[in-house]
């Protein structure tokens, strides 16, 4: 048994996966090299280049699905510019849904999420007191409803109820509320990354944190342990951040980041019929999700993530382990419509019914598929926590690359839970209802995923918006 007291001088690991892939990691000064528009964007936000991109390094094709996901789901540069909702209302939502998922690293860099223009903090004291909202005089009627909404929809399983669609509806408009969904799911992919990977605290954002956030129980978590992470973290006093992007490098910056998103999704269509048609000869259909959702850059990264992702072999990961793993993780998390989605993609590539099955059970739990669906099965009571003996099953059975590749697509599925769980529907699409209909019975799967999707949205309907 392991025995997490001790030092590590005396042998003992620190139980999370960034220590085991640590000696793996990509320097940070190598990123800014890499991908330095990127890099400065986001510390142009945050205040720091964080520690979590040197992990997702470690699989190039993740550090890529990150740089893209954020901007399209956070709607940067426009929402920057004052052009959809504020960006304090940006960062309650996002800082208030890693709270409620529990991930320490991600709501220490919401809290104080700025814009690319004025730079990190500028809602860093408005957040802090958003954990007890009702005691504060600076969040108004929207801003609660949005306060509940990520409060719940951040849940595992989630906690959404109609309430919560009526509140943004009473209080936002279609395209605002959309934004504020798509903030929330955004989170959805990182919460479930960095806290699967236990990404350290970078120093400024600790010292930060802990001075503003530690009034509301916030904690670090295994996001710092001093007996594992202090040279780490006294490192950063060496790494300079840097200060406020000029005009001119700003500038530079803005153009870089567009033209690299421009390049990473060039394989993915544009128009929205197109985009259908690249998924659904992808995937054999086009879920429902990328249908409803109205923002053209929320279909395309959508698309990514399945296509380039999840349905491909480009990373060291058979496409039915990773289809299988995000069926564990929905029937786990009482997804039905990705349960089917994903059962239905497991299938396609190569799996059966039995091998599902094994999945949610395995028959022998030492192998490097067991491993996986352990792992699975482990985000959907966050925050995650990992045994030494869990991790060392993960690092014999799977390279480092494999590993951030198996966390990818326990990302994406959290992303697409969020959202579907928002906008539940009551009826699979054609392709998957007949899936369920052969072999839901066996692999517990129904062929209504959400019973009162249809009421929700029309009650919804009804609900007279602002503006």
């Amino acid at each position: 048994m392991d025995d997490d007291s001790q030092t590590p001088e005396h042998g003992a690991a620190k139980p999370t996966l960034e220590y085991a892939l640590r000696p793996y990691a990509v320097s940070r000064e190598e990123i800014v090299h890499r991908y330095r528009a990127v890099a400065l964007m986001v510390r142009q936000i945050l205040g720091v280049v964080p520690h979590a991109m040197s992990y997702l390094e470690i699989w190039p094709p993740a550090f890529t699905t990150y740089s893209v996901l954020v901007p399209s789901l956070l709607d940067i540069p426009r929402c920057d510019l004052g052009r959809g909702i504020s960006p304090d209302l940006r960062s309650l939502v996002v800082y208030v849904a890693s709270r409620s998922y529990d991930c320490a690293y991600c709501s220490a860099h919401a809290a104080g999420m700025g814009t690319i223009f004025k730079g990190p903090g500028g809602s860093l004291l408005r957040n802090a007191e958003a954990m007890a909202p009702l005691d504060s005089s600076n969040f108004s009627l929207a801003d609660l409803a949005a306060i509940e909404y990520a409060t719940a929809a951040a849940r595992m399983p989630s906690e959404l109820s109609l309430e919560h669609r009526v509140g943004l509806a009473t209080h936002f408009s279609e395209r605002d509320e959309e934004s504020i969904v798509l903030a929330a799911t955004l989170m959805g992919f990182l919460n479930c990354a960095m806290d699967t990977l236990g990404v350290v605290l970078e120093q400024r954002l600790l010292t930060q944190s802990q001075a503003h956030l530690a009034a509301s129980a916030w904690t670090p978590n295994k996001n710092y342990d001093e007996r594992y992470d202090r040279e780490l973290v006294e490192a950063d006093a060496q790494t300079d951040d840097g200060d406020t992007l000029g005009p001119i490098e700003l500038a530079q910056t803005i153009a870089g980041v567009i033209n690299y998103s421009r390049t990473s999704l060039s394989s993915i269509e544009k128009r929205a019929d197109k985009i259908y048609a690249q998924v659904e000869a992808a995937l054999g259909f086009v879920p429902s999700y990328i249908l409803n959702v109205d923002r053209i850059a929320a279909k395309r990264v959508f698309a990514h993530v399945l296509i380039e992702r999840l349905h491909t072999m480009q990373g060291p990961t058979a496409m039915w382990l990773k289809y299988a793993m995000g069926f564990v993780a929905a029937r786990a998390c009482n997804n039905q419509l990705l349960a089917a989605h994903f059962a239905f993609g497991a299938m396609r590539s190569g799996a059966n019914v039995g091998m599902l099955l094994d999945a949610l059970a395995p028959s022998q739990p030492e192998t490097r598929e067991a491993a996986a669906f352990a792992l699975a099965r482990s985000i959907a009571k966050p925050p995650v926590e990992l045994s030494n003996d869990q991790i060392a099953g993960l690092m014999r059975g799977h390279s480092p690359v494999g590993i951030i590749e198996l966390i990818v697509t326990l990302a994406t599925f959290t992303m697409l839970h969020r959202y579907t769980s928002t906008y539940p529907v009551s009826t699979h699409e054609p392709p998957i209802a007949a899936f369920v209909a052969q072999h839901g019975e066996l692999l517990g799967l129904v062929q209504t995923p959400h019973p009162n999707a249809a009421s929700w949205d029309q009650q919804v309907a009804k609900i007279l918006r602002p503006g």
